[in-house]
């Protein structure tokens, strides 16, 4: 006698349970978030401000960092911080006033930031390779916690922060992405890394839009 197969309302039923199941991980929630942010390029006009923020939130509040800005290129050609998350509102207002020349992203740059290369977009800014002077201290979220004792590789201490190069297609700087350590005092893992290299990609298109 042959075996019965398999019933096709079954296979439809285990479809859509497992698409269901899915939904609900991590990895789908970040497609959500992603999706979403792609959403604003249909909004005419799309307002730019607003989705770096949407950006901001997004991968501060998924990837349980303590604090996430975002800087772009400005009209006079200098770089600045546009929009924070987690960030307290004393030292945004420091921030948010700096600005930046292009040569002053390279990875080394003398009597300024000193970064390791983690990939082609991705540099790490350790605190021992970059101590602050007095007058900086205002710029940190967190001073009273500067040189802590770092107890592993993957502890990130709190003048500890990760830049993700914003590019346009022909590799011109068109902003970045700063990061601090999760709220748990450690680096962002590989794959945290790759998604905010992703969204960097997805800012950097629609900076070039306007």
């Amino acid at each position: 006698m042959q075996p019965r197969g398999i019933d096709k309302e079954t296979v439809k039923r285990g479809l859509r349970t497992s698409y269901l199941a899915a939904r609900s991980d991590h990895t789908s929630r970040l497609i959500d978030g992603y999706a979403s942010i792609l959403a604003r390029f249909h909004k005419r006009p799309m307002v730019l401000h607003d989705l770096l923020q949407e950006a901001a939130n997004f991968l501060q509040r998924q990837f349980r960092l303590r604090w996430v800005m975002i800087g772009q290129k400005s009209s006079d050609g200098l770089y600045r911080y546009e929009v924070m998350s987690g960030v307290r509102p004393e030292v945004w207002e420091k921030q948010s006033a700096r600005t930046y020349t292009k040569e002053e992203f390279a990875p080394e740059v003398k009597g300024f930031f000193n970064a390791a290369e983690i990939s082609r977009l991705t540099r790490a800014y350790l605190e021992e390779d970059n101590p602050l002077a007095q007058e900086d201290m205002v710029k940190i979220n967190r001073p009273i916690l500067l040189k802590s004792t770092r107890r592993s590789q993957e502890d990130a201490l709190e003048g500890d922060f990760l830049d993700t190069l914003i590019l346009s297609p022909d590799n011109d700087l068109l902003g970045w992405i700063d990061c601090s350590g999760t709220v748990t005092g450690k680096f962002a893992d590989p794959m945290t890394i790759r998604w905010i290299e992703l969204m960097s990609a997805v800012l950097g298109a629609a900076i070039s839009t306007q």
